[in-house]
Formats: structure tokens, C-alpha cells, sequence
């Protein structure tokens, strides 16, 4: 009996996606605003994304809905109409970390965003977890 156990366990976790293991802490990278006239840039807006394993068009909607602001995608930076310092962009990053990035169990940022029909998943490759979130 205990060896069908520990058979069953050592089959679990090879099934477990190795990144879980790493033992890295999980950071995001510091925003790279300026503002030039009434226009705000967040230089380094794509490998913000990248970081956060999420496609950038989707965190540039939720930022320029959380903003109030126009705004588009030029090469690797994010153009915003009007003046945003840089400590309320991080803050907007930090608020989509926690509710698209972040799993709600575990806390771990191996997650992905999944459309089920009409409804917006995050599913979490780590411990399995699904939460619905909103749409942006």
C-alpha cells in the first residue's frame, strides 16, 4: 500500500510543470516613466509584459482604463495622453499584478489568462486553481 503511494506521488509531481520549483522571487520591473509635455511614456512597457507572461495589448487596455487616458503602443513603449507620474503607473501595474497576474490560492505568478466562452479564467499552472476575472 505504501509503495502505490509513493508510486502515485513520484507520478504527480514529474506531471508538475518544473518552473513551480524555481525558487526565484517573483519581481516586477520597476516602471521607466517620463513625461514629455502633456504625453506620459513607460518606456520599458514590453518587457514589463514579458515579465508578467501577458500579452501586451491586454495590459496596455486595463492601464489605459485604469488611467482615464488615450493611448497607444509605439516599439517597445507605451504612450499616454496627459501626465501620469511614476508612482501612479507602478501602482496601476501592482493593481493588475494582483487580479491578472497573481493566483488567488497560492499567490504564485504561474498563471495564465483563459477565455471560456464569454467568461475571462485565470488558471494557475502551480497548484491547478481557477478564478474568473473580469473582462477589460
Amino acid at each position: 500500500m505504501a509503495q502505490d503511494y509513493e508510486k502515485l506521488l513520484n507520478r504527480a509531481l514529474e506531471q508538475v510543470p518544473k518552473a513551480v520549483f524555481e525558487r526565484e522571487r517573483f519581481q516586477i520591473p520597476e516602471a521607466d516613466v517620463a513625461v514629455i509635455g502633456n504625453r506620459t511614456t513607460l518606456r520599458n512597457f514590453r518587457s514589463i509584459a514579458s515579465a508578467l507572461n501577458r500579452e501586451p495589448e491586454h495590459m496596455l487596455k486595463y492601464l489605459l482604463r485604469e488611467l482615464g487616458a488615450a493611448g497607444n503602443l509605439e516599439g517597445t513603449q507605451a504612450i499616454f495622453q496627459g501626465r501620469f507620474v511614476k508612482s501612479v503607473v507602478a501602482d496601476r501595474i501592482k493593481r493588475y499584478v494582483q487580479e491578472f497576474v497573481l493566483c488567488r490560492e497560492c499567490n504564485k505568478p504561474d498563471t495564465k489568462l483563459i477565455k471560456k466562452e464569454r467568461i475571462h479564467m485565470l488558471k494557475c499552472e502551480a497548484c491547478g486553481a481557477r478564478a474568473s476575472v473580469r473582462s477589460v
